[in-house]
């Protein structure tokens, strides 16, 4: 019979197979298989018809209840913890099998150590349309004074006196006094007329503008607080920094670099030292699952010039 113990001082957890894996929220992993790597490992079968596997270390369990068992991550970071991957089988014992079920012992309780979840949080921007203003177009008559080049014409008379052969003429002189030329004279005068004419089309449409606008806001973090009572020796990162960064600076030399730069792969190789997954394994072997969680996390900085540090600091 499996113990329902939670806690680290268990001394002993079953692990039947067919049993659910849940995780540390209480969600669904898949079900627990056989044993393997020498009793060390179980395997999950998980996914759709359980075509994913994982293989967990039995020292991740937390809790073992009468139809499940529970471990210390969460689903989301089970392929991070390289539970992905399948442990060397070794030899050894650590299976009993009892009417063709598969027990596994784990005694002495987890020896991962208690895990503190810290949060943070993040910006996130909403966009919504609202109106900023409105556009009406209307008419106005205005008045304005113009001026045309108009060319005209008009008749002016000209007078055309010549000399002629002297010859007799047929009347007496004095007749013929009240004889008279009229010619009437005409000119062109400009009479104006207005004409209305369209001479433009306005019309109104919109059009999309995409700009960047920066917005900023106060986000908070939970820090870990670290209090010491009586004489413990703790070593977190901010205990081990100084040493790394001189580490560093002797190793670096007059290369020019800035520890800025240095301190995340120390950090992240620092961080992979107390798991679980890790332990006994050289570095031949982690190296592809670390590289793979390094350029997840840190995008921008290539795994060749992250390598030396993050194995230095893992390998101390």
């Amino acid at each position: 019979m499996s113990e329902n113990t939670r806690g680290r001082g268990s001394s002993r957890y079953s692990v039947r197979e067919g049993m659910d894996v849940l995780d540390q929220n209480g969600d669904k992993i898949g079900k627990a298989g056989e044993t393997m790597a020498g009793g060390r490992y179980f395997n999950v079968d998980a996914g759709f018809l359980g075509m994913k596997e994982y293989y967990v270390p039995l020292d991740a369990v937390t809790e073992v209840g009468d139809d499940a068992v529970y471990v210390n991550t969460t689903k989301d970071r089970l392929e991070t913890m390289g539970w992905d991957r399948r442990p060397e089988e070794q030899s050894g014992s650590g299976t009993d099998v009892r009417g063709g079920s598969r027990t596994t012992e784990v005694r002495g309780g987890s020896q991962t150590g208690e895990r503190m979840q810290l949060r943070q949080e993040e910006l996130q921007a909403r966009k919504e349309q609202v109106e900023t203003g409105r556009v009406q177009i209307g008419k106005d008559v205005v008045e304005e004074q113009k001026t045309l080049e108009v060319p005209v014409t008009r008749e002016e008379v000209t007078i055309d006196r010549r000399q002629v052969e002297r010859r007799p003429s047929d009347t007496p002189i004095g007749s013929g006094t009240e004889e008279t030329i009229r010619v009437p004279v005409r000119e062109e005068r400009v009479e104006v007329e207005k004409t209305p004419v369209v001479y433009e089309e306005v019309g109104v449409g919109k059009r999309e503008v995409t700009e960047s606008q920066q917005v900023s806001d106060t986000v908070r973090r939970e820090e870990a607080r670290i209090e010491r009572h009586g004489d413990v020796n703790v070593q977190g990162w901010d205990e081990a920094m100084p040493q790394y960064r001189q580490r560093w600076q002797q190793r670096a030399g007059r290369s020019g670099g800035r520890w800025e730069d240095a301190e995340p792969a120390y950090r992240y190789g620092h961080g992979l030292r107390g798991r679980p997954e890790y332990k006994g394994r050289s570095w031949t072997e982690v190296e592809p699952q670390v590289r793979q969680g390094w350029e997840r996390e840190y995008p921008n900085t290539p795994w060749d010039r992250a390598r030396d540090d993050v194995r230095e600091s893992w390998g101390e």
